[in-house]
């Protein structure tokens, strides 16, 4: 125990005597670094601005004022009324679809129902269908009168910003009676085996494609068939397109063109053959445009080529393309020229468009329109209300007119339009010279207003058929005639819609043809005067709530007994009361 002691105490000693040596281990230095964490407080710190020995700087003279006050009398008054509260305007809903019905005099009967739907942002489709009928027969008219309209109609629409589309697929059918004799028919025998009634179909498909983008601007594809009772089908194709590009603010387009017709007839009206149409024309369109600014013009030139046999003296002809509009800085009096030409593909499909009873046994010929130019003014008097007035020149190498064919009865073949009860075709180079007024008006809450009065002379440049032009005279053809539309709405239910139509004297023509074994090619042609007439028409439509509506339609209300076409008189006045409901539909 002793012995552990003493080396203790012997090793603790040693420690001791050598830890007490002294060494120079020199001065190092040592540098701490942290990064700086700015603070709030430091932006509130005022740093003391050097100070700058210089005898160019000049002291900073003190400016030393005094604010003194003025005895002011006050006349402000403060108002006393409050703040006037805005009421959010009520949003009328929007429904999709609408359907009406109607009933009124001579068994009147009208059914309407449309709808649109969209399928996405860019894309909706629309239908609807209509139909307007007179179940009833015209008093003292020995053949049926009744006549009646079906339309029906779907359209697909697509927008971009980059393009739109427009399609649509139209079938309308009108049915009708050729019961406009010139003499009654007093044979049981015809009348028990005659059939009077037409039937006119009218088939359509349509695609129209616009482009936002240089070069390529528009495509437009239309196709039309027509038929009716009498085994006649027409078949019209029409495509067009449109070529455009700027060249320094002014926009050269190209327009080429190309349209066909083929028409088929059972027979013709006097040599009793079958009629195969057929007629085409291509054209090509170049002018140079510009729609901005105060003065604004299109100039350039058509050229067309006629396909068919009806061209086979001449089929190439070149018309001109010139418009020309000014509107000054101040005043609204602003002048325009319009000057061009057309080669216009006459088709039965128009012609009984025009004229119902237009027979479908006709002589179709394309008309040549060499020179057609209109000069007037447009002026703006009001805010919303337009002033237009011009005067118009054509010439027109073979304009059609109608006149009636004459009777030709055959008891072994009864057909229902050859008893002098239907319309042919007569072509005459004729010049026009009119002049024609035109005020319109637009007002804030939606109505509008048109009122268009014109006069036309008629002149023939030569006589293309002695026996039916003889006494040099337009058929069918008034010289003043008279347009007056608007519709007016009266607060927020009542709306209300007009049409007033006068249509001046005029002359019409048809075959005497009375003596037994005559041929009817050679048949003396009559001249008959033709009085004018006005028709008037007013809709009203009050809306009961917002799904449901009553309207009211008078037509004729001038109780006018003939209208338009010889031989064809046509329902008095005309009343018709419906009711009208709004509504959604979804699928």
């Amino acid at each position: 125990m002793n012995r552990g002691l003493l080396f203790v105490f012997i090793c603790c000693a040693a420690g001791l005597v050598f830890g007490q040596e002294n060494e120079d281990i020199g001065v190092q230095e040592v540098t701490v670094i942290k990064s700086y964490t700015p603070s709030l407080q430091d932006v509130f710190k005022l740093r003391q601005s050097p100070t700058v020995i210089d005898s160019i700087i000049a002291p900073k003279k003190e400016v030393e004022f005094s604010i003194f006050s003025v005895p002011v009398i006050s006349t402000f008054i403060p108002s006393k009324g409050t703040a006037r509260k805005l009421q959010p305007k009520k949003k009328k809903p929007q429904f999709n679809s609408r359907a009406a019905l109607g009933f009124g005099n001579f068994n009147q009967l009208l059914v309407d129902y449309s709808s649109n739907y969209s399928i996405d942002r860019r894309q909706k489709i629309d239908w609807l269908v209509n139909y307007n009928g007179f179940l009833k027969n015209i008093q003292d008219v020995q053949l049926d009168s009744r006549q009646s309209n079906l339309l029906l109609n779907v359209s697909h629409q697509y927008a971009t910003p980059k393009r739109n589309n427009f399609s649509q697929l139209n079938y309308r059918q009108h049915q009708q009676f050729f019961y406009g004799l010139r003499e009654p028919i007093v044979d049981d025998f015809i009348l028990d085996n005659l059939n009077p009634k037409q039937t006119l179909n009218y088939l359509s498909l349509t695609s129209n494609w616009q482009w936002y983008e240089p070069w390529v601007k528009a495509l437009k594809l239309n196709t039309y068939l027509t038929t009716d009772a009498f085994a006649t089908a027409e078949a019209q194709v029409d495509f067009s397109a449109k070529i455009q590009t700027l060249l320094g603010g002014v926009a050269v387009t190209l327009l080429p063109e190309f349209t066909y017709l083929n028409t088929q007839f059972e027979e013709d009206y006097y040599s009793r053959l079958p009629v195969d149409y057929s007629v085409g024309k291509g054209s090509l369109s170049l002018f140079a445009s510009k729609i901005r600014g105060k003065f604004k013009f299109k100039a350039g030139a058509t050229a067309v080529i006629g396909i068919g046999d009806e061209f086979t003296e001449n089929n190439f002809f070149v018309y001109p393309q010139l418009a020309l509009s000014y509107l000054p800085e101040k005043g609204s009096f602003a002048p325009f020229l319009k000057v061009d030409g057309d080669l216009a593909l006459n088709s039965f499909r128009s012609f009984s468009h025009e004229n119902p009873y237009v027979a479908p046994a006709i002589n179709l010929q394309s008309s040549f329109i060499p020179l057609r130019a209109q000069l007037g003014t447009r002026s703006k008097f009001f805010t919303g209300w337009e002033f237009q007035w011009n005067l118009d020149y054509q010439q027109n190498k073979q304009r059609p007119m109608y006149r009636n064919f004459g009777e030709d009865i055959d008891r072994q073949n009864i057909i229902a339009y050859r008893l002098g009860n239907s319309f042919e075709v007569e072509y005459a180079s004729i010049t026009t010279i009119g002049v024609s007024a035109q005020l319109a008006a637009a007002f804030k809450n939606g109505g509008r207003m048109q009122l268009k009065a014109s006069y036309a002379d008629y002149t023939f440049d030569e006589l293309t058929d002695e026996s039916s032009l003889a006494e040099g005279t337009v058929f069918n053809l008034p010289q003043l005639s008279l347009v007056f539309n608007g519709t007016l709405k009266l607060g927020q239910k009542i709306n209300l819609q007009w049409l007033v139509k006068h249509l001046g004297e005029r002359k019409n023509a048809h075959r005497n043809n009375s003596f037994l074994g005559q041929d009817i090619v050679d048949a003396p042609v009559l001249i008959e005067d033709l009085d004018a007439f006005t028709q008037i028409n007013i809709s009203a439509n009050y809306a009961i709530n917002e799904r449901w509506g009553v309207f009211i339609k008078g037509k004729n209300l001038t109780n006018q007994t003939t209208l338009q076409w010889s031989q064809y008189p046509v329902y008095g006045t005309q009343l018709l009361l419906g009711l009208r409901y709004n509504f959604d539909l979804s699928f």
